[in-house]
């Protein structure tokens, strides 16, 4: 938010007269925003990962302590199918993700648009 602050199109907006409350809410604050949705995105990923370990570290029934038990037991089956819905659920993030980076972002938006 500091760097967007300074930078050239919020000096361009207070010239043409904005209000600040403006200039920070809807130039800073909307170009701010994309990083942080995608540290949110990526941060799931995380999420997904240390669930298995935090199910298994303290036995809470979950698909992370699941896959740990197919693992002891051998279970391919049931590991396959836990780790593909995993991998739908990150990718299905990772979508929503980039379609929030394009609703916030208009030039992400004009990139793709044909």
């Amino acid at each position: 938010m500091l760097e967007n602050i300074r930078a050239d199109f919020i000096r361009t907006a207070r010239a043409k007269g904005a209000a600040e409350g403006e200039v920070v809410w809807k130039h800073a604050f909307e170009a701010s925003l994309v990083p942080l949705v995608n540290s949110i995105g990526v941060r799931f990923g995380t999420m997904l990962g240390g669930s298995v370990v935090i199910e298994t570290v303290f036995s809470l029934p979950g698909l992370g302590f699941a896959i740990m038990n197919a693992m002891s037991v051998k279970d391919v089956p049931l590991i396959e199918g836990c780790m593909i819905f995993l991998t739908t659920c990150y990718c299905i993030v990772v979508l929503i993700t980039d379609i929030l980076n394009a609703y916030i972002d208009p030039r992400i938006k004009a990139k793709y648009s044909v």
